[in-house]
């Protein structure tokens, strides 16, 4: 598999952060018995907090959060290897595993997708996570909200509720290499109302929904591999939200197969009328591409467009006086390869395969029909010319410089290239003849032609 931003950039990416603090930054290391809490009351904005492998439980039952960070460029480090990892667990009655934002927004009481920092403005600057995993907690695993410059990388979700990896309202992220599986009611990783947020190289299983990108911008979904989810990847448009607008997103390189996991939606909830068998969904998003994605064996449908009209009508509800423009616009479908999918019969759900289409808007099924390979081309056309350019040059290499100009990369790291394209062999030519066997002037070769015709009719008689 393709990956853009190689491992070893995300790496200096996760623990390049804040360079100015790194001068007068410490290392506050935990061992099995101390505690996370202890050590995050001691650290001062830009120190690093080193957890040895064990078991943690947080706090007291009950407690909303297990541990909570308000301070800029703080780095939580699981050191973790195989067979040994760092667990932060339900303590019991926890509902999120790890809290970040700014002073004014800690309270987890309140609405965690409309925190009061989106309208004052407060940020809280840099913050790494790494090497845990975050077990069972009954709202998010880890909730970031207002953050500007983060990295959740090399992580594990398991049995979180709703969000698994959940950053809002923040910006120039990294969510890359982590594991996520089990969250039953919502998304494994979840990016909303945020900008330019990478999500690379993760593995993403046996939830609701693997990926979701809502009400966001600029953000890019590549290299990860998302199966047995209900739904794969899902970028879509919400209401009743601070950030109204869903609009360049790429999704590229993913493979994204088998998710035929039923259906664990509350009832009430807009995701129950969505079946299991779902590959990649667009709801209502705009100028969103979808490309070199490998989009296999999902039972419902592969690739889909429609409007967030759509989900209401199935729920009887109206789709007037919304505060978002509900219908997908000027998305791209290219060069995937979509094989093996919509092949379940559906039962028990009111959605069928004809209302994707049919709740598109014309112009979302119009460019998803004329940028999309056919399959008999996609199997003919397996180089391009050295002249011409790669599939998606633009949108690569703008995606590159995008996350290059975040505060994570180290300025002596420039933007990874675009993929090149494959070369096609050069046409087969004739060999010369010797010169001994071509013939003279060209009367004489003339001339000689002649000779043939005049001696196949003497014998013709």
């Amino acid at each position: 598999m393709l990956h853009l931003i190689p491992r070893a950039v995300l790496i200096v990416l996760a623990t390049g952060l804040l360079v100015p603090l790194a001068a007068r930054a410490r290392t506050h290391v935990v061992q099995p018995g101390d505690s996370i809490r202890a050590a995050l009351a001691r650290a001062k904005p830009g120190d690093r907090i080193a957890v040895l492998p064990g078991v943690y439980r947080e706090g007291v039952a009950d407690d909303p959060t297990a541990r909570t960070v308000t301070l800029d460029g703080i780095e939580l480090v699981g050191v973790s290897w195989p067979g040994h990892p760092v667990v932060l667990e339900n303590a019991g009655g926890q509902s999120y595993g790890l809290w970040v934002s700014p002073v004014d927004s800690a309270d987890p009481t309140a609405d965690p997708e409309r925190p009061p920092c989106g309208r004052s403005g407060a940020t809280l600057h840099g913050f790494v996570l790494s090497g845990f995993t975050l077990h069972g907690f009954l709202q998010h695993g880890a909730h970031l909200a207002c953050v500007d410059s983060f990295a959740l990388t090399g992580n594990v979700s398991d049995g979180t509720a709703v969000y698994g990896l959940f950053p809002v309202l923040s910006r120039h992220g990294v969510i890359a290499h982590n594991e996520a599986m089990h969250t039953g009611q919502d998304a494994a990783l979840d990016v909303g109302q945020s900008d330019n947020v990478l999500i690379s190289g993760n593995r993403v299983h046996d939830n609701l929904l693997g990926i979701e990108v809502e009400n966001s911008r600029q953000c890019d979904v590549l290299g990860n591999e998302v199966y047995d989810n209900t739904v794969g990847i899902l970028v879509d448009i919400l209401t009743d939200k601070l950030r109204t607008t869903q609009e360049h997103t790429l999704v590229a390189f993913n493979r994204v197969h088998d998710n035929n996991r039923a259906t664990t939606a509350n009832p009430d909830d807009l995701l129950a009328v969505l079946p299991a068998g779902i590959g990649i969904l667009l709801v209502g998003a705009d100028t969103t591409t979808v490309s070199l994605n490998t989009v296999k064996h999902n039972g419902f449908v592969g690739l889909g467009v429609v409007s967030l009209c759509l989900g209401f009508a199935l729920q009887g509800q109206s789709c007037t006086g919304l505060d978002i423009e509900p219908n997908p616009d000027g998305n791209q479908i290219v060069g995937n390869v979509v094989q093996g999918n919509g092949t379940v019969p559906l039962s028990g759900s009111p959605l069928t395969r004809s209302a994707l289409t049919s709740y598109g808007t014309a112009r979302a099924r119009a460019t998803a029909g004329r940028r999309t390979p056919s399959p008999r081309a996609s199997r003919l056309r397996r180089c391009s010319p050295p002249a011409a350019k790669a599939i998606l040059p633009k949108e690569v290499t703008v995606a590159a410089e995008r996350h290059s100009k975040s505060p994570f990369l180290h300025r002596r790291l420039g933007s990874p290239p675009p993929p090149a394209a494959t070369p096609c062999p050069r046409r087969l030519r004739r060999p010369p003849r010797a010169a001994a066997e071509r013939p003279g002037s060209k009367a004489e070769r003339g001339g000689a032609r002649l000779s043939l015709v005049r001696d196949r009719r003497r014998r013709m008689g």
